[in-house]
């Protein structure tokens, strides 16, 4: 549609057709005050703040022309009535004025009404300092009110509209943004209006109480001080805080944050512009998630002396550090040495980790802590994920975005709005999977294949790609294509239908679409993963027979557990590949290799960075205690740490630069918010360090020849010295250096402004730490991508799939101290409706699952939705021992009811 031209306040403006007038005359610099109008909302004309004048040109009904005044100009036909500037759009011709003395008294007006039973608390209320309740007031309202102070309302006041977000009534001004964040955008429909009249107001609809792992977004874009944050209510004033740009790392999306400080204490999370990534929101546990960071925090080095660990200086620590590791490898060499590192760690932290390591001479490096359900690490993702210039907020009509296997929800809070987004500006969202999820709500199509039957699902798209004409030319170079074309060819699509119990006809219109789309984009998750290596072989296939792989908007997206699984793998930090994929010449033991090779007395030395693998893994706790020296460097005295030799205290993301890879490969810079507390140091501080005092170490020669660490390698200033490193020696991370970073843009034009008095958005947070840049994908760079065809095998035939539950609100040891430990639920698996009838099993009953390996005894939580044959386990829970019966990523078991005698 063609550009609309109009006149606001007599100047001239030319907008996109279908934008309204509030925006319009915000693109010529004139604010129009608004409450209930929101940018990311639909509008609805509530509040009628935004009342002005409007015209447009007179037409002659005998010529449908528009009728001139004597000088040749349009004549003006004022509408008789003021209108809302949020609800009406702009037209060719059409006259604005927002400054006459009708609109001016028409906004006094509204302003008095609202002041009428809103309270003068403005001195103790969270909101003021950003309120736009208070700086309209101010620029539109009365200086006077003629209502008697007497005749106020008053209201219990707060009102607990959950665990998380509190109510004051006589604040609020009912302009529903609250309810319409919660309808449209988090597609959680928990909020509602009650009552009439003066008795009007917002209540909770839900049980829990204002259920949404979204409700932190209500209490920013809340025009006036009506919903607080149990968090930071009565905590602070906004104009003592300091602002510091972080990014989030407690899941993949990694989420812009500012972390609001005072005297070097975090008073609260708000969430920082990046349209790219997660526009103006943050999901509750990025928001209510932080307070880690000085909750038992470790302060202090600790040594282990006559069986207890004492605190010593920093440098007695390293000494004791380097000492030992380097007789170790002396005796037994460097395949005695082993390192995990978490995936929480920044790109800095994981590349020095996996530097120093390969450099004494291990290859035992992983990340994660391994256990039955672990799995080798995902390269799909980071072959295939979408290239620069990528922008899921801008995706629409034209796109198809297929989800396999995936929960965002819980996975990756952020990835849920953004999905749903796609769906709602017109494009196709296809969500398939074994079970129901939130965003099954949101999909133009949802797809439930049968247990087991995600593979012939996927195999069956190709299939019908293939038979429709799709060319593999980008797949000539994939080793091992050929052996699964050739698979396909032997196979029917007839066959591969019945197998995953989906019609051949919808398998045929899926692939068409996905191939006939302008933009495509794959997203799987956990339950994706666990089914093996060959489904998400089968997907890139597919993307890479779209012909767009790679491409701005393209690609698969997967997700992975922790905020920088992806950077964990891109840096080096696995047995088999160094930085940036590349391959080793020999491979080393990845977590669960080095479990049973500490217990056989193979591997000596274990180095933990960041991981607590003792606290969920029998064989971890026997591997640490029969290794002959154990180093943990952490935020907190976790249990493995208990088991440690020498223990060094971590800082926090809050506490320390870095940069972050997120699950599309967009690196971000995270600055320093507050000083660390006690001694602790950042990670790859204190691995340079180590790596410092090795180099001094007198102790040489042995099995694998003197120390290779030279002093002159490990002299690191400041973390953007390591990514300078990085940059130059990491494929595929060239350029991204600190400057490249910060000079990446705002991240979006309707961020918070201090300098802006409406708030449109309410309270974020422009951003000035520029939107992070997007690595190119490998497939691009004709790099060699490698199709194993590795499935999930099953133990035995026992009646039940098992499948893992990956729950945002879990045992993460990053929500101590937070209010959502009190949303973790108790240990329980999940059963459906139909299998919980067949064994007369109730919600509250314990049952005991049985596997070839074990049993475990749990309470059963009985769901109407989920499809017979599957049960799910929250194995994240900390009263859930999943490696009890777990057989491997998926697991088959029986199961009974616990009669109590």
């Amino acid at each position: 549609m063609p550009d609309v031209t109009l006149t606001i306040d007599g100047v001239q403006v030319t907008v996109p057709a279908g934008t309204n007038i509030v925006d319009a005359a915000r693109q010529a610099g004139i604010a129009i005050p608004v409450f209930c109008y929101h940018p990311r909302l639909k509008p609805v004309g509530m509040c009628r703040m935004c009342l002005v004048e409007v015209g447009t040109p007179k037409i002659d009904p005998a010529t449908r022309q528009p009728v001139l005044d004597a000088h040749g100009q349009p004549v003006i036909a004022m509408m008789p009535k003021l209108q809302t500037a949020c609800t009406t759009p702009v037209s060719p011709g059409m006259v604005v004025k927002t400054t006459t003395e009708q609109v001016k008294f028409a906004q006094r007006g509204i302003l008095e009404f609202l002041l009428t039973s809103h309270p003068l608390d403005c001195p103790v209320c969270d909101k003021g300092g950003e309120c736009p309740l208070q700086n309209l007031t101010m620029g539109w309202g009365p200086a006077v009110s003629r209502f008697d102070y007497n005749d106020k309302v008053h209201f219990e006041k707060p009102v607990k509209l959950g665990d998380l977000i509190y109510l004051d009534r006589e604040r609020c001004i009912l302009c529903g943004r609250c309810v319409r964040f919660q309808d449209e955008i988090a597609d959680d429909p928990v909020l509602g209006f009650d009552n009439r009249g003066r008795n009007w107001m917002i209540i909770s609809k839900s049980d829990p109480p204002f259920n949404s792992k979204f409700s932190g977004n209500t209490t920013d874009i809340c025009p006036v001080g009506a919903l607080t944050s149990s968090d930071f209510r009565f905590k602070a004033r906004v104009w003592e805080l300091q602002s510091k740009p972080v990014v989030c790392t407690l899941c993949p999306v990694g989420c812009n944050l500012t972390l609001d400080m005072r005297y070097d204490r975090l008073m609260r999370v708000m969430p920082r512009e990046n349209a790219a990534v997660n526009d103006i929101w943050i999901c509750d546990k990025g928001r209510y998630g932080h307070r880690f960071i000085e909750t038992d925090r470790l302060t202090t080095p600790l040594v282990r002396r006559d069986g207890k660990l004492v605190p010593v200086s920093w440098d007695e620590a390293l000494e004791v550090v380097a000492d030992q590791l380097t007789i170790i490898r002396a005796r037994h060499g460097g395949s005695a040495l082993a390192g995990l590192a978490g995936p929480q760690l920044s790109n800095e932290d994981l590349y020095l980790f996996q530097k120093l390591l390969r450099e004494l001479g291990s290859e035992n490096i992983d990340t994660g802590i391994g256990g039955p359900a672990a799995l080798p690490p995902d390269e799909i993702g980071g072959w295939l994920a979408p290239g620069p210039g990528t922008d899921l907020s801008k995706l629409g009509a034209g796109t198809v975005a297929l989800v396999v296997g995936a929960d965002p929800e819980e996975e990756a809070p952020l990835y849920l709005l953004r999905l749903r987004g796609i769906a709602q500006r017109g494009g196709k969202l296809i969500v398939a999977g074994l079970r129901p999820t939130k965003l099954d709500r949101s999909a133009t199509k949802v797809v439930r294949y049968q247990p087991a039957g995600e593979l012939a699902f996927v195999h069956g798209l190709l299939k019908a790609a293939l038979e429709a004409g799709a060319k593999p030319a980008a797949l000539d170079r994939v080793q091992g294509w050929n052996d699964l074309r050739r698979a396909l060819g032997q196979t029917k699509l007839e066959d591969l239908a019945a197998a995953c119990g989906l019609p051949v006809a919808e398998l045929e219109t899926l692939a068409k679409d996905f191939l006939a789309a302008e933009q495509s984009l794959i997203v799987y998750g956990w339950e994706a993963r666990s089914a093996g290596p060959a489904l998400a072989e089968a997907l890139a296939a597919l993307m890479l027979l779209s012909g767009r792989a790679g491409a701005a908007n393209n690609g698969i997206i997967a997700l992975l557990p922790g905020g920088n699984s992806r950077g964990a793998i891109e840096m080096g930090v696995r047995p088999d590949a160094g930085p940036g994929y590349a391959p080793r010449k020999q491979r080393g033991l990845d977590a669960n290799g080095i479990w049973e090779a500490a217990q056989a007395g193979k591997v000596r030395a274990i180095w933990l960075a960041g991981v607590d693998p003792a606290a969920k893994l029998p064989a971890a706790r026997a591997a640490l205690a029969a290794a002959e020296f154990v180093v943990v460097q952490d935020l907190f005295l976790t249990a493995s740490a208990e088991l440690a030799d020498v223990v060094l205290p971590a800082a926090s993301v809050a506490e320390r630069e870095g940069t972050y890879t997120n699950a599309e490969r967009r690196v971000q810079r995270s600055r320093q918010a507050c000083a660390p507390v006690g001694e602790a140091r950042p990670d790859w501080q204190i691995i340079a360090a180590v790596a410092q005092t090795l180099a001094m170490v007198p102790i040489g020669g042995g099995r694998n020849g003197p120390i290779p660490v030279t002093s002159e390698a490990w002299e690191y200033v400041v973390a953007a010295d390591v990514a300078a490193e990085i940059a130059a020696k990491a494929p595929g991370y060239a350029g991204i250096t600190y400057a490249a970073l910060a000079a990446t843009g705002t991240g979006g034009n309707w961020g918070r402004q201090y300098d802006d008095a409406i708030y449109y958005d309410g309270t974020s947070y422009a951003n000035s730490e520029g939107v992070g840049l997007v690595l190119p994908a490998l497939a691009t760079k004709g790099a060699a991508l490698t199709f194993t065809g590795a499935v999930t095998r099953f133990a035995d035939d026992r009646p039940l799939l098992l499948l893992e539950q990956v729950l945002a609100y879990d045992g993460d040891r990053h929500l101590r101290g937070s209010k959502l430990q009190g949303l973790v639920p108790a240990g329980h698996v999940v059963i459906g409706a139909d299998d919980a009838a067949k064994l007369n099993i109730h919600s509250g009953d314990r049952v005991r699952l049985t596997s070839a390996t074990g049993e475990l005894v749990l309470p059963a939580r009985v769901v109407a939705d989920l499809p017979s044959g599957i049960i799910l386990l929250p194995a994240g829970l900390p009263d859930v021992e999943a490696a009890a019966i777990e057989t491997g990523p998926r697991t088959r078991v029986s199961l009974a009811k616990v009669v109590m005698g």
